[in-house]
């Protein structure tokens, strides 16, 4: 299968984690279960989406860090890649979703091979909160799909308006991502800083 990748893609975390991303993009020991498309590290092509992220992750975080969103590269590609590509929602984006949300154990995954790569929308609405009520209740995967693509006023929303997510579960993809730059949430505004030199930042 040949693939065109977008060159430039987008991490939300927290000016804490710059260094580490500098030595290291992907840390599978650090990856979280019960996201959308289980464990990975994950981007967008959405700068702005990926400046929401980061803004979630600095509020949520304990260590005091920044806003922060990572500027990756995706140079080029491992042999034999298999993606997993939903174009749109769909019975079987909402299927795969929900499985992975309620894996709550690091190292479980209901899938029988975890794709390396998938690329999909996200869910709109407060999925988390959906997930629970679904387990509650003993909900299906249709009330599930039917749930995550709505506002949560209810409106069905167009899947262009859901955002998107590229997400990297494996560790092999390392030697073909490289971190460019940075963005910083400081005093109002976003500073760019190069990864080659962290000591230069502009404003952007």
């Amino acid at each position: 299968m040949d693939i065109t990748t977008p060159q430039l893609l987008y991490h939300g975390t927290t000016s804490n984690n710059i260094d580490s991303f500098s030595r290291k993009l992907l840390h599978s020991s650090y990856w979280r279960p019960g996201k959308d498309f289980g464990e990975g590290f994950y981007t967008t092509i959405s700068i702005a989406q990926a400046r929401r992220w980061a803004h979630k992750t600095a509020k949520e975080s304990w260590d005091g860090g920044k806003p922060c969103v990572l500027v990756v590269e995706l140079a080029s590609l491992p042999p034999n890649v298999e993606p997993l590509l939903f174009l749109s929602d769909s019975p079987a984006w909402a299927s795969f979703v929900y499985s992975h949300r309620k894996a709550s154990t690091k190292g479980f995954d209901p899938c029988p091979a975890h794709p390396d790569i998938i690329i999909g929308p996200m869910a709109d609405n407060d999925t988390g909160k959906i997930v629970h009520k679904g387990l509650q209740l003993n909900k299906n995967d249709d009330w599930f799909y039917d749930q995550i693509v709505r506002s949560q006023k209810g409106r069905k929303l167009d899947a262009l308006k859901l955002g998107n997510q590229v997400v990297f579960a494996s560790e092999r993809w390392e030697s073909h991502l490289a971190l460019v730059g940075y963005h910083i949430y400081a005093g109002g505004r976003w500073i760019y800083g190069d990864a080659s030199d962290a000591s230069e930042t502009k404003s952007v």
